[in-house]
């Protein structure tokens, strides 16, 4: 070996270094925590020391993780979550929340090799500028909720945004890509960042074998990050429909919504049982036996229709065990915490349960629909405007109309039509009961209640999951 020889670090080595040597000097910290993990994974900190990465594991700044032939999934304190592809290189370079937005919040992140998706939180939406994903040949910030991001074999960066809009810059340039194209950031610097046809594919990440996908796409096309189930605890808020106090004689169902719920899941994140705080005696529900039906999940969200035996207080007469074409529809996820203050946006469907009528009388029927909201902060309020379609058997219920939030959670009593027409002398009613999930209101959980008495009296269940 020549001693005189000079010793050359490549590009990811002296990022990487400049990144350890940025935070060796730090307190540790927690900065994250690992949700889903398989393979290989570790974690090394800035001092050089290893640890492998399991279900659980806490991350700090500083810390760089590597997956090599293995997968993983970071959950952050403000709601921003990453999913980490085989062979990838990714660094906590400086994470700061301390529960609540206060101007000293940072979420810095480094992508070296590899792959990740990533769905950012309360930072990102907060103050832009304090979320940032460096890599080797670019920098990524945020202007929008999710997106992918892929370093190339000869380094070059390439991201297509899944909502809002991302930026790309380097030395020479910087440009927006907007929710469903793509960007390129070209690994000689000297060339500015650039739209690009090509769409950045990373093999999707795996489930836990205990895991049920709900519908894992968003409204164009893209894959959303996948996520481990909800978790049991409290601090929940849930929209159900259930068997009330004079179901047993022919009576309507209760259909109620509360935050503060405590909810017990399985282990595929189906909900078993819950505590809704708003109804007294009549809070507590609990799936016995049987099994639930069109259920799905994002890791915000929650639904699902139990049917079997469910169990309610004593104070009333027990239903009968609940067929396929009847059940107990909820939807359920943590509130938002702190609601935007301007803006609008359009909400698309998620997932739902199919509706059914209450007696199991005829088969499930089929839900759609959109929501339109205009965030106005706590004094004007933010307006929720629904427009919904409900299709059973032999009838159509059209439902319309909006209300105003002044927190998380909303009420609404939408007008119902049936085919286009009024009902007669309005014997027909709908209430929708609902609530915003995630850091920044980015999903919707609804349950709808119609009441159809124009001959008979009839009542129509169900819930839906939006997202925008």
């Amino acid at each position: 070996m020549n001693p005189r020889a000079p010793f050359r670090m490549n590009r990811n080595a002296v990022l990487l270094a400049v990144i350890s040597a940025a935070f060796a000097g730090n307190a540790a910290a927690s900065a994250g925590r690992i949700d889903f993990s398989i393979g290989g994974v570790v974690a090394t900190r800035p001092d050089g020391q290893q640890r492998p990465l399991v279900k659980g594991s806490e991350l700090e700044s500083g810390d760089t993780i590597r997956t090599h032939d293995g997968r993983a999934q970071i959950r952050f304190p403000d709601g921003a979550y990453v999913s980490l592809q085989p062979n990838t290189v990714f660094g906590v370079r400086e994470y700061r929340y301390d529960g609540r937005p206060d101007g000293s919040e940072r979420g810095f992140f480094s992508l070296l090799k590899g792959a990740m998706r990533a769905v950012t939180g309360l930072i990102g939406r907060v103050h832009r500028n304090a979320f940032q994903i460096s890599t080797p040949t670019a920098t990524v910030g945020i202007r929008g909720t999710g997106g992918l991001i892929v370093i190339l074999p000869d380094g070059s960066t390439l991201i297509r945004g899944s909502s809002g809009i991302w930026s790309l810059s380097n030395a020479s340039g910087s440009i927006d890509v907007p929710a469903g194209t793509s960007g390129l950031a070209p690994a000689d610097p000297s060339q500015p960042p650039q739209e690009t046809g090509q769409a950045p594919t990373a093999p999707p990440a795996p489930l836990p074998s205990d895991f049920v996908a709900g519908d894992q796409r968003t409204s164009n096309g893209d894959p959303i990050i996948s996520v481990v189930p909800l978790q049991s605890g409290g601090g929940y808020a849930a929209a159900i429909a259930y068997p009330g106090a004079t179901a047993s004689s022919g009576g309507v169902w209760d259909l109620s919504a509360s935050a503060g719920s405590t909810a017990v899941f399985n282990s595929s994140g189906q909900l078993t049982s819950v505590n809704l705080p708003c109804c007294g005696f009549f809070a507590d529900l609990s799936l016995l036996s049987g099994s639930q039906l069109d259920f799905g999940t994002d890791g915000i969200l929650a639904w699902g229709r139990w049917t079997g035996s469910v169990s309610i207080p004593l104070d009333i007469s027990q239903p009968g065990p609940l067929s396929s074409n009847q059940g107990v529809p909820y939807v359920i996820g943590i509130p938002t915490p702190s609601m935007p203050t301007s803006g609008s946006a359009t909400y698309t469907l998620l997932g739902a349960t199919q509706p059914t009528y209450i007696d199991g009388s005829t088969s499930p029927g089929a839900f759609s629909g959109t929501i339109n909201v205009n965030f106005g902060g706590a004094k004007a309020g933010t307006t929720v405007g629904m427009d919904f379609t409900v299709a059973m058997p032999g009838t159509t219920y059209n439902l319309s109309g909006s209300t105003t939030a002044t927190s998380a959670m909303f009420s609404a009593n939408p007008a119902v039509t049936i085919g286009g027409s009024s009902c007669f002398s309005g014997a027909c009613s709908a209430s929708v009961e609902g609530f915003f999930a995630g850091a920044s209101a980015q999903r919707i959980g609804v349950g709808y209640q119609i009441t159809d008495s124009q001959t008979t009296v009839k009542q129509v269940v169900g819930t839906a999951a939006f997202t925008k």
